[in-house]
């Protein structure tokens, strides 16, 4: 009996190391591709949100003013992703600017490699290794997460907290240890920071451990508020010394894709000459009061089925695509259709039969739902991959060994009849 615990032990710390060993190639992999194609790539002036965010952080070095699109303080957007960069320009300089653009760029690489860590530690924890290493496989070629490497934009370090947050989660549900709510508070104040459109998100735990357990875990969600708190406190302070108010995230900035996402199948319907700049939400829900009247179908069809198929059906790749072969490109186009239906279709299905299932569908609905009330873009897009990635991947896993049994039934049934 000991020698075969120890037979099984021995093995297990074998598969191991080969899990190991294959999450390491597949990082080195990602890291490869990643740099290779930021180090080969040329670049144009930076332009619209890359050259916004640029002009906010050198403003606020010279001045000591944080404005976005503006000269005096703002709060259009969160100051995440500006704090990085304020820190870039001032350890590395910004005159002239490209020199520190490519230092952003190789740092992004390696930021995003820790992505493809987490999203491997997801897949170990919610089905098993070999879940998570397909999974991370697919993150590592997959061509947005390689093309975003080379922008000086909030994808890479987002998704890098949002993958750790989401594995925190997960950690919350299955051990749910004191620790573990204050480090998935800080994270979930990192990931606002940077894109607050995560902050819905943050009930999926508590939801979870209620229909566990059948009571609200009131001291750690306390203990995870507390430390969400802490991280964003400076924010808050800085904004109600500035306009005498509490504002706990952003504002002003969400009006105008809000406005944006209520012109059906972009039709053209809304005159951008005669929209208030302050008042772009208010406008926005009058839109949509007034078309669910008139055309009720349209819009209802629009806001469900229309922005579904307008965020999935093209892939945000920029000139990444005219950098890699086109027979090469045309399987990575393949992988992310895959990936999309396999994922949309199998997290809901299997939903009903595995919690794993269930915290990725759960998650996927609400990320999705705050991004279709706002204007659709394949951008939007980037967040919601790594739940569809661990979707797929984990349908392959259970496909792959539904065959191997098949094949394992066959081999036995032929030794019988010979």
């Amino acid at each position: 009996m000991h020698g075969g615990m120890l037979v099984n032990m021995h093995n297990t710390q074998n598969m191991q190391r080969i899990y190991t060993g294959a999450i390491i190639l597949i990082m080195l992999l990602a890291l490869g591709l990643r740099l290779y194609y930021v180090w080969s790539e040329t670049y144009e002036p930076l332009e619209w949100d890359q050259l916004e965010y640029t002009k906010l952080a050198i403003q606020w070095l010279e001045q000591g003013i944080y404005a976005y699109r503006d000269t005096v303080p703002n709060t259009l957007v969160t100051p995440g992703w500006p704090a990085m960069l304020y820190v870039m320009y001032g350890l590395f300089g910004y005159d002239p600017l490209e020199p520190t653009l490519m230092i952003i760029r190789t740092l992004n690489c390696f930021i995003n490699v820790v992505a493809i860590w987490f999203i491997y530690k997801l897949g170990v924890r919610l089905f098993h290794p070999a879940v998570g290493l397909l999974a991370a496989l697919f993150a590592a070629v997959y061509p947005s997460y390689i093309w975003s490497t080379s922008l000086i934009l909030t994808e890479v370090p987002f998704l890098t907290l949002f993958t750790a947050f989401l594995y925190m989660q997960v950690k919350i549900i299955q051990e749910n240890r004191p620790r573990d709510h204050l480090v998935m508070g800080l994270l979930l104040a990192a990931c606002v920071l940077i894109r607050p459109n995560v902050l819905p998100l943050a009930i999926v735990p508590y939801l979870f451990l209620w229909v566990i357990h059948r009571r609200l875990f009131v001291a750690q969600i306390v203990r995870g508020a507390g430390a969400f708190a802490l991280l964003m406190l400076p924010w808050w302070i800085r904004n109600a010394v500035t306009f005498h108010e509490f504002i706990p995230i952003a504002k002003g900035e969400a009006g105008n894709p809000f406005l944006g996402g209520t012109d059906p199948y972009f039709r053209g319907t809304i005159d951008w000459t005669q929209v208030d700049e302050q008042h772009q939400f208010q406008q926005g829900l009058e839109r949509i009061k007034r078309g669910l009247k008139e055309e009720p179908w349209l819009w209802i069809k629009w806001f469900t089925v229309g922005k579904f198929k307008v965020f999935y059906r093209t892939l945000w790749v920029g000139p990444y695509q005219n950098f890699v072969p086109a027979v090469y490109f045309s399987l990575l186009s393949k992988l992310h259709y895959a990936i999309v239906y396999i994922g949309w279709t199998a997290l809901p299905v299997f939903s009903f039969f595995h919690r794993s299932f269930a915290y990725l569908t759960v998650s996927l609905l609400i990320f999705y739902g705050v991004h279709a009330l706002f204007i659709p873009v394949d951008r939007y897009l980037y967040g919601m991959l790594p739940f569809l990635m661990l979707g797929t991947a984990q349908v392959a896993v259970m496909g792959l060994r539904w065959l191997q049994s098949l094949l394992d039934r066959s081999a036995v049934n032929s030794r019988r009849n010979g």
